[in-house]
């Protein structure tokens, strides 16, 4: 298998799937952390006489506070003379550029959502930190072997380390675990296996999927990991790249667009889907109307206050296209970052931080905390977490992970379907399958000079 050479290509987040993605993550819970050391040393560490404080900003979203907090009072018990000064903030995101612009108020340490950090890391905004990724982790070994291999991807522009991602998740599909178990019913695991257990669901009064049509962008979960299965990781790859328009005549998205296509075809969707925004598709999915709902991990915290008592829900790998090159993958939805700016005052405190925030003890507390997952190898073990938040692990530790992030300019600007929104085409029936598909590659063809000009590629 010819693997992707992510230092030349980079990693930079779909914008499209950050409008989807936004506001989407589990909010906290409750409980402990581990047992593990997570490490001290650094500056500032235990024996340190020189007071110092440590200016740790984060986006302060749906994974709440919680951990951080707990963050904080766990370094500062390993560091003497340390205290870790937090900023949790909403708009943390919109208040970065300026401050970066200006060189002032700047936090030593910054727990970002996706971003324009490439731009940051041109501009000579972000520290170098390679030294922390190629160095030691907290509990021995190298960090970056401990982390997952999209986020060794992803953490790379130009040779160079400029972020630490921080947080990871699956985009997938979601099933009624306790309908499941009642019932009998065996997770399909090829779409061969979904359409024999369809008419089984249907025989119950229930349709097998329930899907927001007025957020058509979920079926990405769904036909993004049938192309790679598919196609594998060369092609892959060589839609990241773009570097022809040839790209797209690619049988593996044509394969994906026409199973995508067959769904509209059978009896597998609750009627009345393409009238629902995802919200609504939920609620009639955690109401028992559908077996199952293309989403992602975020789902269980995110209708928590609204599960009738004893419901159970898990996720599922998204069913394998006949012929998959690949069907041990997942689609994951690494992207969040951690950077420490370039004129930060505690540059090796920072780093310190950073790797102690990366260690098995802290990410158990993470996961624990929020209802998330970071991207770092690491077992639940021990810890009181549901079955559905168990599924996901289980799902990230056992198989391969992949991203459509990339900082190919052409394939920000072409975008993965050029002559229009895939899903809703096929979906409400304004396009074929194949037309989608044809209609796609004319459109790169004819458009590719004029984008190579505006994007200064000649």
């Amino acid at each position: 298998m010819k693997w992707v050479n992510w230092s030349k290509v980079g990693i930079v987040s779909v914008m499209a799937m950050s409008v989807i993605l936004s506001g989407c993550t589990n909010s906290g819970g409750n409980g402990g952390s581990g047992s593990s050391d997570p490490g001290s040393g650094g500056e500032g560490a235990q024996g340190s006489t020189e007071a110092k404080v440590l200016k740790v900003a984060f986006f302060q979203g749906g994974y709440g506070d919680a951990w951080f907090k707990e963050l904080k009072q766990q370094f500062e018990a390993a560091h003497d003379n340390v205290t870790v000064e937090l900023e949790g903030d909403p708009g943390i995101m919109e208040k970065m550029d300026p401050r970066f612009e200006s060189g002032s108020n700047l936090p030593d340490v910054a727990f970002l959502t996706n971003t324009h950090w490439q731009m940051w890391a041109t501009r000579g905004y972000l520290a170098d930190l390679t030294d922390l990724y190629e160095g030691e982790s907290a509990d021995g070994g190298a960090f970056k072997d401990t982390m997952n291999e999209v986020a060794q991807q992803y953490a790379v522009y130009r040779d160079k380390a400029y972020v630490i991602p921080w947080s990871d998740g699956i985009l997938s599909m979601v099933y009624n675990k306790g309908m499941f178990e009642e019932k009998g019913w065996t997770v399909p695991e090829t779409w061969a296996d979904l359409l024999e257990l369809a008419p089984q669901i249907r025989a119950e009064g229930i349709a097998p999927i329930v899907f927001p049509g007025k957020v058509i962008g979920y079926w990405d979960f769904v036909v993004k990991p049938m192309i790679v299965q598919a196609g594998g990781f060369d092609t892959l790859e060589e839609l990241l790249a773009m570097e022809s328009p040839e790209v797209f005549e690619n049988e593996a998205i044509l394969q994906a667009l026409t199973q995508y296509e067959s769904l509209f075809k059978g009896d597998l969707l609750l009627s009345g889907s393409e009238a629902l925004n995802h919200t609504e598709a939920q609620m009639e999915f955690v109401n028992g109307k559908a077996a199952m709902i293309p989403n992602g991990n975020w789902l269980e915290g995110e209708m928590k206050s609204s599960l009738p008592e004893g419901f159970d829900m898990a996720m599922m790998k998204v069913p394998a296209l006949d012929g998959a090159k690949e069907k041990d993958i997942y689609f994951s939805s690494v992207g969040d970052i951690v950077v420490v700016p370039a004129k930060a005052k505690e540059q090796e405190l920072a780093r310190e931080f950073i790797k102690f925030a990366s260690s098995q003890e802290m990410n158990r507390s993470f996961t624990e905390l929020t209802g998330g997952f970071r991207p770092f190898t690491y077992t639940l073990d021990g810890l009181d977490v549901g079955s559905f938040t168990q599924s996901v692990m289980d799902i990230m530790q056992n198989n391969r992970p992949f991203t459509f992030n990339t900082t190919s300019p052409m394939f920000s600007r072409m975008g993965m379907y050029p002559s229009g929104d895939a899903y809703g085409n096929i979906a409400f029936g304004s396009k074929s399958a194949k037309q989608q598909y044809e209609d796609d590659i004319a459109f790169a063809k004819s458009k590719w000079d004029e984008y190579k000009k505006e994007l200064g590629l000649e």
